[in-house]
């Protein structure tokens, strides 16, 4: 197994070793059940800190990428099955709370430009040494911690939302007024977990408390990839509902 790695980047050691075992597992050159290098093993290849491994097996496993057995190692979780059979409106987070009655605010703590990686070149459709705009949003709900959003969009198609004032915005709406890019069609994966102590501290949780996670991939009314976002929601102030009825 080998893990790309690059000493002189910005981004964090640990998420770059996240992503780079995602995109090995995406790839198919990791399998489900296959075992993984120890923490230790891995840090000294690498010539880093064992914590740095530590912490991106950690968050694979809340993330339910990996699982840990007593006494035998780390290994790639089996598939996740995914049904989507659930169909319903698509609306943004700002849209969802005004509907609920509640006052949507939000406070975005990163803006930045990253390079995208193999899983955002699939889901945005760009070549190799594209790059991204990452933003980190926190959400309120009537001046509540609500959610954590992770947002990824070309730079390209987008740039002017590098250096726009988005606090406190709907991002779908600057998309639509700006550039005709309303999202008109998503899919979102829905997996629970349990909060990381970074995610506890902007939702105001205890570490390891449950927490809903989202990951939506969104086009326009052209069919063009517009976003892929990653968001964890304070689980007590969010639930989600669907209506079944029975084919036949």
């Amino acid at each position: 197994m080998k893990i790309s790695f690059d000493k002189g980047s910005a981004v964090p050691y640990y998420h770059q070793i996240k992503e780079a075992l995602k995109a090995l597992i995406a790839s198919g050159e990791l399998k489900p059940g296959d075992m993984l290098p120890s923490e230790l093993s891995l840090s000294e290849q690498l010539e880093i800190s064992r914590l740095v491994v530590h912490r991106a097996y950690r968050e694979m496993v809340t993330e339910g990428l990996l699982i840990r057995k007593r006494a035998k190692g780390t290994f790639v979780s089996p598939p996740l099955k995914r049904d989507y059979n659930v169909v319903g409106a698509l609306a943004s987070t700002t849209e969802n709370l005004l509907g609920y009655g509640l006052e949507p605010t939000n406070k975005i703590l990163v803006q930045e430009l990253v390079e995208a990686d193999e899983t955002l070149r699939a889901a945005l459709h760009l070549t190799p040494g594209a790059q991204v705009l990452h933003l980190r949003n926190q959400r309120f709900a009537s001046g509540l911690p609500f959610a954590i959003e992770d947002t990824y969009l070309s730079y390209e198609r987008f740039p002017a939302l590098l250096t726009l004032d988005l606090n406190n915005q709907s991002l779908y709406a600057i998309l639509e007024g700006s550039y005709d890019a309303h999202p008109q069609a998503a899919l979102d994966l829905l997996s629970v977990g349990a909060a990381t102590r970074e995610e506890a501290a902007l939702l105001g949780i205890h570490k390891g408390a449950p927490v809903m996670r989202v990951e939506r991939r969104s086009t326009d009314r052209g069919g063009l990839p517009v976003e892929l976002t990653r968001s964890v929601f304070h689980a007590e102030r969010i639930q989600f509902v669907a209506r079944m009825v029975r084919s036949g």
